[in-house]
């Protein structure tokens, strides 16, 4: 009875709100490019959490309609520095909204049930949302990124004008991360190149690891093209995803269980090195010899959370005695 009396007494003298404790959890599971500073450390820091009631209209990102949206002009200037790559997001679904009975809308739920298809609309997700939870909202722009200069160039932006940025390969993300209302979107769905080592050894890592089989992955590439390479062509196998339409970074970053988890481990067990954007626009390798916070915090530390990562390296195995569904 002590025990509890005293577990009763620690509870009542420490009263913590649902709504404090949702706002902690939001800000900490958020991608909070505009209030990243950059720290002492080689790569930007999180910032402190401030209390709630100490936030201030400087914490909230601009939002269209606000005094400080950008200009049509500075998209513009966005649009020339992608190479012609920004894009209006418009959902299908508004057709629906606009008339459910029409054809117009059948043809877009018909069409809902294939995955490719969702993945190759930007204003579209693997889901609608949980109820009395978010709604899925697309993003006002979207910078269809072929290349991390883009990336740069969309990071830079968002930081510079405090805006909402979110990061979609094949959106796949259950939780809603990979989309936002009144946001910036890196699409990173076009950059799906890969590259088959036979012996790989990660930057600043000679003369301290062997060189392994593996594989380099541009961020939006998905499992289906990436075993295509590893397994079809290459005769080996890479730890990914069960479901071919997901992306690689974002399975890699948010852990990745999947087929033959038991026998590889997860997804992010298999990353060697990573090419990724932070906060402050700066490209970096990471890996276990350079800057290895950094890389630790990218196997499974959530999709975006840390960055933008463009081009992850995976461990590569040999193929099992037996192989096959």
């Amino acid at each position: 009875m002590k025990g509890r009396s005293r577990i009763r007494l620690l509870a009542a003298s420490r009263p913590l709100s649902r709504r404090v404790f949702l706002q902690g959890s939001v800000a900490a599971g958020t991608l909070a490019v505009a209030s990243w500073p950059a720290g002492d450390g080689p790569w930007p820091r999180w910032p402190r959490l401030a209390p709630a009631a100490a936030a201030g209209p400087s914490s909230s990102r601009v939002r269209p309609g606000d005094p400080d949206w950008p200009s049509a002009a500075s998209w513009e200037r966005l649009n020339r520095d992608v190479g012609g790559r920004l894009i209006t997001v418009e959902s299908p679904l508004a057709a629906c909204i606009e008339d459910p009975e029409s054809a117009t809308c059948t043809q877009v739920f018909d069409a809902l049930k294939n995955p490719y298809y969702l993945g190759d609309e930007v204003g579209l997700t693997q889901t609608l949302g949980w109820v009395d939870g978010w709604t899925s909202r697309p993003s006002v722009y979207a910078v269809a990124a072929s290349t991390t200069d883009d990336v740069v160039a969309a990071v830079n932006f968002a930081r510079e004008n405090n805006l909402r940025l979110v990061v979609k390969g094949g959106g796949h993300s259950y939780q809603g991360t990979s989309n936002a209302a009144d946001s910036l979107l890196i699409w990173t769905r076009h950059m799906n190149a890969i590259t088959v080592h036979d012996a790989f050894v990660g930057t600043g890592c000679e003369g301290q690891s062997e060189p392994q089989p593996a594989v380099t992955v541009e961020a939006g590439a998905i499992w289906e093209q990436v075993y295509d390479a590893v397994t079809t062509k290459a005769g080996r196998y890479v730890q990914g995803g069960g479901c071919l339409t997901v992306s690689v970074a974002g399975l890699v970053q948010s852990g990745g269980f999947s087929s033959f988890s038991k026998a590889y481990g997860m997804a992010a067990a298999s990353l060697l090195e990573a090419e990724i954007v932070t906060a402050d626009g700066a490209v970096r390798i990471v890996n276990a010899c350079t800057q290895p916070d950094l890389f630790w915090a990218l196997k499974g530390g959530g999709g975006g959370s840390f960055g933008v990562v463009t081009r992850p390296t995976l461990r590569t195995h040999d193929l099992p005695e037996f192989f096959g569904a």
